[in-house]
């Protein structure tokens, strides 16, 4: 694909040729390591807790970017990480810079949170990766969401404009084209709406092939993201669906998935506009630095566990006791007592 015009739509390409050979020898060592902490850690309820408290950490902040990313919503300052630390029950629309209503705001990140989880549980389930199983997580993704973007032309007929129309295909392959406009005036192609289908059903039939055959996982998460994004089978919410099967990928290996920030965004569509122009190891290295970035705090956590530290701070100021949160203090709040312990307390939380 190298040397090809990037905006024309092409159909599906399978692994590029050595792909095999993309992966980090530093990377493997890390999720090696990460696995005997995992083995360590069976049995052990209070310190599996703890760790299991910052994965889910993770994984609310996963839900939050898989939306503000595409600008579902855009978040003040800290509100991520007070959402990340105390859960998204207490979100409200003024957190967005946009004042969305607390109802939308609310339905939007639950959304994003509720099909994380569902993806969790296929996994643990031990489910295949089917056309079925990508259609019910867009519908999820997608349940809050009322409207998308379209062109409309204005009443003199000589110019376009943007509105917001009815979203009802949830869940659906597209029955429409829906290549954007570039900044330079160019038409970004994607798979005409009568070859959705054929394309998705190559896609399937690809990624069992390149799982039997044991790619890093960067590199599958590379190719089913790209791959996935560049057909843009849905009418809208492409992204946040390519970046679920990017999580898949991680997640089937029990690995914690990278996480792309809003504040990364100029970045990672740098890079996947480098696979745009057949240079897909680019996107994979990308991915690959940002989960050495998920892995190496997991480890740290995993390796404090194992030795019986069952405390952290988190983002917003306040802390963790095993799967407790403690919010930050405010002024005027009492100090808590310190807490003694005795050598026989001491070797209960291990």
């Amino acid at each position: 694909m190298t040397g090809k015009d990037p905006a024309k739509w092409k159909p599906l390409e399978g692994m590029p040729e050595g792909a095999h050979q993309w992966g980090s020898p530093e990377l493997r060592e890390m999720e090696q390591e990460w696995q005997r902490i995992r083995d360590a850690l069976t049995g052990r309820d209070r310190p599996r807790r703890f760790l299991d408290n910052w994965i889910e950490e993770r994984g609310r902040a996963f839900a939050i970017e898989n939306g503000q990313i595409e600008n579902l919503y855009t978040l003040r300052g800290g509100v991520t990480e007070e959402l990340m630390a105390e859960g998204l029950q207490g979100v409200m629309g003024a957190h967005t810079l946009e004042g969305l209503p607390d109802r939308t705001i609310q339905g939007l990140l639950q959304d994003q949170a509720d099909a994380l989880e569902v993806m969790f549980r296929d996994v643990a389930d031990g489910q295949p990766l089917t056309q079925h199983t990508i259609r019910s997580w867009h519908a999820m993704l997608t349940r809050h969401q009322e409207t998308v973007t379209g062109l409309q032309i204005t009443p003199d007929g000589k110019a376009m404009r943007r509105v917001q129309i009815p979203f009802r295909e949830k869940g659906t392959w597209k029955t429409i084209p829906n290549n954007p406009r570039r900044t330079d005036g160019r038409i970004h192609e994607y798979c005409p709406p009568e070859q959705v289908q054929s394309e998705m059903d190559r896609f399937i039939q690809l990624h069992r092939e390149f799982e039997r055959q044991g790619y890093p996982v960067q590199v599958e998460a590379a190719w089913m993201h790209h791959r996935f994004v560049r057909t843009h089978p849905f009418r809208d919410g492409n992204g946040r669906v390519s970046r679920m099967l990017m999580a898949y990928a991680y997640t089937k290996r029990w690995l914690p998935p990278p996480i792309i920030s809003a504040r990364r965004k100029p970045t990672y569509i740098r890079n996947l506009e480098a696979a745009d122009a057949g240079r897909l190891r680019v996107f994979s290295d990308y991915l690959g630095d940002l989960a050495r970035l998920e892995l190496r705090d997991v480890i740290d956590l995993g390796r404090q566990a194992l030795a019986g530290h069952l405390e952290r701070p988190n983002g917003n100021g306040g802390r963790t006791y095993v799967d407790r949160y403690s919010p930050p203090l405010r002024e005027g709040d009492l100090l808590p007592l310190p807490r003694k312990m005795d050598r026989g307390s001491r070797a209960r939380e291990n």
